[in-house]
């Protein structure tokens, strides 16, 4: 995206903000005139000054108060709108900053779970925080000092060729220069910097992948290799950003150099044409005045180009993610779900993630409602695939899944998964109280709901021993509960949220034996009145369950009840026949 379409994006992105954006637009548009104004009166004060002594007189007050008022009221207005402009850009753009984080935020939970598999959540965050802080510093360069900047410099530096041209000629052609000098620095270092924001966010994936991962790091003594790593990108970082700096350093010395040039450039061209009777005293005083507050105008300008540039990078990377449309979105005639029955219906499903190689293929079944379907595969047979169709983690790219006889793609996303409670293998917390957590579930949950659904997952003596009780941090992650008691922690939230589909993605897979054989008792209780699927490894926790699928490669290559599939001496038996085996044989060495 080009700078200047995408700065003219970052303005539009003022929203609800808009109207008052506008408002300190025209203040600055009025601000600019009265700077321009202001040297024009002083000249003009000083030609009546010099005009009265050449003629041997002095000037009346009645031919200066007019010309001294204006002068004063003009810059009062100066003083007045500049400090109205600096509040209200101030709070204007703190406000609006929020929103975009606030918007970032909401789009990016929105975007399908392939979004978030390739893309590094530290990589993420500093995205969001770099875009939404870029964007303020150029809101608030703009309402403040860029927007009148810009109006001098290509609005009102063409009608000092009114005054005088010859000196107007002059400042134009000092000022076209400067352009070119920026021009050339901004074209000399634009992929320095693209370069340089890619170290950035790799600092950012690197630093955000260690801190997560600090149990590793430490039991694998690996705290000097990975500050080598860093230190590693820290001097690529530099060695690209270096030149960058260099050539803005040379701005800036040019930015200083012509304000010395400037001016006395004004004033040696305006000596000659005064003494050619081509200039007033005035015309010098006022195109000094003007030389001055085009260099402090131009300073602004170099500070906005260099800002810009340097915020640009962050900003295509913000405005990338925010243009990532999600794969899954709801229909334009989408109803609400309401509380749907449970009957799920898999028809002629077929997925795949790239395009080339389906990860479920021409995969129908059928799950009464009440009933408990058991998928079983090995690793990368389709399992988890299946399941996130079903609450739509993504949409098969041919056939269609059926609750209660209708298309789910026909129900709101949100309506659709309130239907659906799933317990991950992975327990995923949330780094906030257990209360907050199972909140998670069902917001308005009584504490007598919450230990309902705590002592039905096993997990009531847990959470006695926690001092806090219900009100216990969890860390990060769930990082100060053990593996089994996450795990029984977000079964009792999704026991809370009741739905009528269950989901349980290796559900007891954290769990000790003992512990695991308590929660199957209470989990076989909850699924009652419940369509359940279960993903599962180990088959002694499917033994009760009304139909069994098992897939490969994702198709179905067996299905039925336990017994019958047993029976059938397939593919099924001979996984039953290991793990059994094996369970005895560690039986039998214990």
């Amino acid at each position: 995206m080009p700078l200047v379409r995408l700065y003219i994006r970052v303005l539009m992105q003022l929203g609800p903000e808009m109207k008052l954006g506008l408002l300190l637009v025209f203040t600055n548009l009025a601000l600019a005139v009265a700077q321009f104004v202001e040297p024009w009166l002083f000249g003009r004060i000083i030609n009546v000054l010099t005009g009265a002594q050449a003629g041997g007189g002095k000037p009346t007050m009645e031919q200066l108060l007019p010309l001294i008022g204006l002068w004063l009221l003009f810059g009062l207005f100066t003083i007045a709108a500049g400090v109205t402009i600096a509040l209200h850009a101030d709070r204007l753009s703190h406000r609006q900053r929020l929103q975009m984080m606030a918007n970032f935020f909401e789009h990016v939970l929105t975007l399908p779970l392939s979004y978030h598999t390739n893309t590094h959540t530290g990589r993420t965050l500093k995205v969001m925080l770099d875009g939404a802080n870029g964007m303020f510093w150029l809101w608030l360069g703009f309402l403040r000092d860029h927007c009148a900047a810009l109006v001098a410099l290509l609005v009102l530096l063409p009608f000092t060729l009114f005054i005088n041209w010859r000196l107007a000629l002059l400042l134009v052609v000092l000022v076209i220069v400067f352009a070119v000098l920026m021009a050339i620095v901004v074209n000399k270092t634009a992929r320095m910097q693209d370069s340089v924001e890619g170290y950035h966010s790799e600092l950012a994936e690197h630093t955000s992948d260690a801190i997560g991962n600090i149990p590793v790091i430490q039991s694998f003594t690996r705290v000097q290799a990975e500050l080598t790593h860093l230190r590693s990108v820290i001097d690529r970082l530099l060695q690209a950003q270096l030149p960058v700096l260099s050539w803005w350093a040379l701005v800036s010395v040019a930015t200083r150099a012509s304000s010395t040039i400037t001016v006395t450039s004004i004033f040696l061209l305006g000596t000659y044409l005064h003494l050619h009777d081509m200039a007033s005293i005035g015309d010098i005083v006022t195109f000094v005045g003007y030389s001055t507050l085009l260099i402090g105008k131009l300073e602004a300008a170099v500070g906005f180009v260099n800002q810009l540039f340097m915020q640009a990078p962050k900003l295509r990377e913000f405005f990338d993610v925010i243009d990532t449309i999600p794969h899954v979105q709801d229909r334009p005639n989408a109803v609400d779900a309401g509380r749907l029955e449970g009957e799920v219906v898999f028809d002629n499903v077929t997925f795949s993630y790239d395009g080339k190689r389906p990860a479920i293929l021409d995969l129908s079944l059928r799950a009464r409602k009440g009933q408990t379907v058991a998928l079983v595969g090995s690793t990368g047979s389709g399992k988890s695939t299946t399941l996130g169709l079903l609450h739509r983690a993504f949409d098969p790219q041919s056939g269609g899944i059926l609750v209660d006889g209708k298309d789910i793609r026909d129900f709101t996303l949100q309506s659709l998964r309130r239907n659906i409670a799933v317990v991950f293998q992975e327990p995923m917390l949330f780094a906030r109280t257990i209360r907050e957590n199972l909140e998670v579930g069902r917001a308005d949950a009584t504490n007598e709901q919450m230990m309902a659904a705590l002592e039905r997952a096993q997990a009531l003596e847990f959470i006695g021993r926690q001092a806090e009780g219900l009100d216990t941090i969890v860390g990060e992650r769930g990082r100060s509960l053990s593996g089994g008691e996450r795990q029984r922690l977000s079964i009792a939230r999704a026991l809370l949220k009741d739905p009528p589909i269950l989901i349980l993605d290796e559900a007891t897979s954290a769990l000790d034996a003992a512990t695991e054989q308590k929660l199957q008792l209470a989990l076989e209780e909850v699924m009652k009145g419940r369509t359940t699927f279960v993903i599962a490894h180990r088959l002694a926790t499917i033994r009760n369950a009304d139909h069994i699928v098992v897939l490969d490669s994702g198709r179905i290559v067996e299905q039925g009840n336990f017994d019958e599939l047993v029976a059938q001496n397939g593919r099924f038996a001979a996984l039953a026949r290991a793990q059994f085996m094996a369970g005895t044989s560690n039986t039998t060495e214990a």
